[in-house]
């Protein structure tokens, strides 16, 4: 694990230098800098960088800062500058002090991607990457403002599909809440009146009676079930073999499986996209997006195509030989390697799956509420149906 020290030493004029280094110990550091005819006079590990590492900034604070600094470059300035800059305007965020941070290493001789290096845990491999083809290519600011674009996209696409889910988990819970009480609470009220009346209670009665008995015990499996799955969820998905079997079982999952395939195609191909336009090449722009995907399957679809594209094969070729793939996402990539812009196609194939999802969960978010509420009203009527008939005495066939 690579860690950050900073230290203060002296040439052999006695001139005191200080900076910061990496390194995987603080002998490693030593060794370092005695190679380049320094004297130590102090190092210690940087604690803060590292707590800083281990939190995730903000979506937002890292599209401002993206989007900022592509602006900045573009005017001309210095990147110490631009980034010290951007960091002031963050104010007291998260990402503002690891800008500060970045600003001291590239004044200390570092370039930007370096810097960026040291804080992979934030900003990401594909990030990182990006800019160091900017840098390699000489265009940073365009290639900024192109992951600028792309971050904002991503995050307004994600912003829509939260938004989407919120009135039907909303109408979900709300039945939720108006069954139990009208179970636990109307229900018993009467069971007492039923008791006393001796009569035989129609069978929708006698049902909704023993559910209000053990509604308690299935509340409380519910709870242990929800617990068990998160403590699962959260542990469990640790190994890779877990997950895959979690990522294959959502795509399975009828309507989800599908938008979540969609979803994940979308990213992959802006994504790649994103580091052909910027001078990656091909085959490196496959390994890299393996550990960013955040569905297994689709990476280690990846990563088979990546091992033939390596041989000299056809990337529309090994995708063809895969089932998985969607018969859109073969043909706009046998046209792109074709025609020589798979860059271009992939971008339209992303911007395509994006609208295709969007519209698909409106309709479905559409359709969904009033089923909901029906469901709600279908529940309610037959607990008022099964309390009405033993207190108006109406004789049912049982």
């Amino acid at each position: 694990m690579t860690h950050l020290f900073s230290y203060q030493a002296a040439d052999r004029s006695g001139k005191i230098q200080t900076g910061t280094r990496s390194g995987e110990s603080k002998a490693d550091i030593i060794r370092e800098l005695k190679a380049e005819g320094l004297f130590i006079i102090k190092i210690h590990e940087k604690k803060d960088h590292m707590r800083i590492i281990g939190k995730k900034v903000k979506k937002t604070e890292l599209m401002a800062f993206t989007r900022q600094l592509a602006s900045l470059l573009g005017s001309g300035l210095q990147i110490d500058q631009a980034i010290s800059l951007v960091a002031t305007i963050l104010g007291k965020t998260r990402l503002a002090k690891i800008a500060f941070d970045l600003k001291k290493m590239v004044q200390e001789g570092a370039s930007f991607s370096q810097a960026l290096e040291r804080y992979e845990a934030v900003f990401g491999r594909f990030y990182v990457t990006l800019v160091k083809a900017g840098e390699k290519i000489g265009l940073l600011p365009e290639v900024l403002k192109r992951l600028s674009t792309s971050l904002e996209e991503e995050h307004e696409l994600k912003s829509e599909l939260t938004n989407s889910l919120i009135y039907p988990v909303l109408v979900t819970l709300v039945s939720a809440i108006a069954t139990f009480v009208m179970i636990r609470v109307v229900v018993p009220s009467f069971a007492q009146l039923f008791a006393r009346s001796g009569q035989e209670l129609p069978r929708i009665t006698r049902l909704v009676l023993v559910l209000s008995d053990i509604l308690p015990y299935l509340s409380l499996f519910s709870i242990m079930g929800v617990v068990g799955f998160i403590f699962w969820y959260c542990s469990g998905l640790q190994s890779t073999k877990a997950k895959m079997v979690w990522d294959r079982f959502q795509l399975a999952i009828p309507v989800v499986g599908s938008i979540r395939l969609r979803l994940s195609i979308a990213r992959f191909a802006r994504m790649l996209s994103l580091l052909l336009q910027s001078g990656v090449q091909l085959v490196e722009g496959m390994a890299i997006l393996q550990g960013v995907l955040d569905n297994l399957v689709l990476s280690e679809l990846l990563h088979e195509a990546e091992l033939e594209v390596r041989k000299g094969g056809s990337l529309a070729r090994c995708f063809g030989r895969q089932a998985q793939w969607p018969a859109l996402v073969k043909q706009m990539v046998m046209i792109g390697e074709e025609a020589g812009n798979l860059d271009e196609m992939l971008a339209h194939l992303a911007h395509f799956y994006e609208q295709e999802t969007r519209s698909e969960l409106k309709n479905l978010m559409a359709l969904l509420g009033p089923v909901l509420i029906l469901i709600l009203t279908g529940l309610v009527f037959l607990i008022i149906v099964a309390i009405l008939f033993p207190i108006i005495n109406v004789p049912l066939l049982d």
